[in-house]
């Protein structure tokens, strides 16, 4: 069954069609509709119908913008336009931005019957001109290792592999739909939903990875190109890497063309694991996030894969019941599930950040008890997060919207200190904390709790323990 979309800012018109017209006839269903081309483009991007019947005049993005940016996201839907005859000119601008055709308002149903006719004819023939291909076949036999059939397969498809004529993976992760290539000849197969693989001779490559994003477009996806092979023994291994590296996407956030790595890197995701570990073991709220945001920096600079991710995700929430806690996460079964999760690193670190700070609340919920303003309390809960940071009073108020004045006396009334003073006496606090349960010097420790100069920290240390930080870890 094809699935179809109408989009038109009168009610009545798309009622009347979705009513009116015979769908199963033809082999569609109407799957959605919207009254402007925003929601219209969001539906497509995440439906991929096969047909959209669009308006030119719309609210949000008029028709012809909808359909540019529609099969930018969708390439396969196919757009037809419904314009009155006032618009007959854009709709025939619409034919050249490559809509199927357009039914002219006020229209007869038999005119979106005859249509819809033409496009599941138009269907049928582009299903019976698809090349016959031994993908499915090739993936499976991949899967299963069964190297002698990989090897027939490969010859019957024109494509046999030899140090003559090596070969190359490469692996399209985020789309719905394998995006092709016109001209390249490659054989191709669904990998899974979203992730299609292509094998094509080492020649080739280069012009594949031009064209994948179309029309000189920057591709919208993560691509992973594996290492070339020479023999059938290898392709399990190189579509692997392949696989791998397309996930570049995940861990960097940003969409491109991403070459295995090397099987000799390593990845220094160990040492991170342990800085973790430690901070979670004597409840170090800033060091966990400052841990947190450096791994988050080494995925952003491709340091970090999806491998180091799935290895972060896993241990995060395997300490949790360590420190006494119940995540609210849950473990994933591979790296696919991961990445349909979260889309990014990024964004499974802050989540992993934000679920694991409710291990650090103990005694919070008394110090705030006191505190009746949502405002302080935010305040309170900003700079508890980051007063190892540069912060003023002045970068304070802007950031939560109030005169410097202002905040100075509600923050005084609320939390019966200064801003300054609750800043210093968290750092020192911290400081302690630090003294008591890590070996650096009091040169890092007054680093860490956001003291840059040796002899301040010490004196303010001074202030509030009475004793100097040397005087302190020694007593402790």
């Amino acid at each position: 069954m094809h699935t179809a979309i109408i989009a038109d800012d009168e009610p009545w018109i798309v009622e009347g069609i979705k009513a009116a017209v015979d769908w199963a006839k033809y082999g569609f269903e109407v799957i959605g509709d919207a009254e402007d081309g925003q929601a219209a483009l969001a539906l497509i991007e995440a439906l991929r119908p096969t047909l959209v019947f669009t308006d030119i005049k719309m609210p949000a993005m008029n028709g012809l913008e909808l359909i540019q940016r529609g099969k930018a996201v969708s390439p396969d839907t196919l757009f037809v336009v419904l314009s009155g005859h006032a618009e007959f000119a854009y709709a025939q601008k619409a034919i050249n931005y490559g809509t199927f055709g357009y039914c002219l308002k006020p229209f007869e149903i038999d005119e979106i019957h005859g249509m819809l006719s033409r496009i599941a004819q138009h269907l049928e023939s582009s299903e019976k001109k698809a090349p016959t291909s031994h993908s499915y076949a090739l993936y499976e036999a991949i899967c299963s290792g069964d190297l002698d059939r990989i090897s027939r397969l490969l010859d019957k498809s024109g494509m046999p592999v030899s140090v003559g004529t090596p070969l190359v993976p490469v692996v399209v992760q985020g789309r719905h739909t394998p995006p092709a290539v016109p001209g390249i000849v490659c054989l191709s197969f669904p990998m899974s939903s979203r992730r299609h693989g292509y094998l094509m001779e080492e020649r080739r490559k280069a012009a594949f990875l031009q064209g994948i994003g179309g029309a000189g477009r920057p591709v919208e996806f993560g691509v992973g190109v594996g290492p070339s092979l020479s023999d059938v023994a290898e392709l399990d291994a190189a579509l692997e890497a392949a696989s791998l590296a397309a996930y570049g996407m995940f861990a960097t956030g940003r969409p491109g063309v991403y070459p295995a790595a090397a099987a000799a890197v390593e990845r220094p995701i160990e040492e991170r694991l342990r800085e973790i570990a430690k901070t979670l073991e004597r409840k170090d709220r800033l060091g966990f996030i400052a841990a947190m945001d450096s791994a988050k920096a080494g995925f952003r600079d491709g340091a970090l894969t999806i491998k180091e991710a799935y290895v972060l995700y896993t241990s995060v929430l395997y300490l949790f019941p360590r420190e006494g806690s119940k995540p609210s996460g849950r473990f994933f079964e591979g790296y696919e599930q991961l990445y349909y999760r979260y889309g990014t690193a990024e964004a499974m670190v802050d989540d992993l950040t934000a679920m694991t700070l409710d291990s650090f609340e103990e005694g919070v919920e008394a110090a705030e008890a006191g505190i009746s303003h949502k405002k302080v309390k935010e305040i309170v809960l900003y700079i508890r997060n980051r007063f190892n940071q540069e912060l003023s009073i002045q970068s304070l108020a802007e950031q939560f919207y109030l005169s410097p004045n202002y905040l100075c006396q509600l923050f005084k009334r609320e939390v019966g200190e200064t801003i300054v003073e609750h800043i210093s006496r968290q750092r020192i606090e911290y400081a302690c904390k630090l003294l008591e349960d890590t070996d650096l010097s009091i040169y890092q420790v007054g680093e860490k709790c956001g003291f840059h100069d040796y002899f301040y920290f010490t004196r303010i240390f001074k202030r509030y323990r009475k004793m100097t930080p040397t005087q302190y870890r020694e007593r402790s």
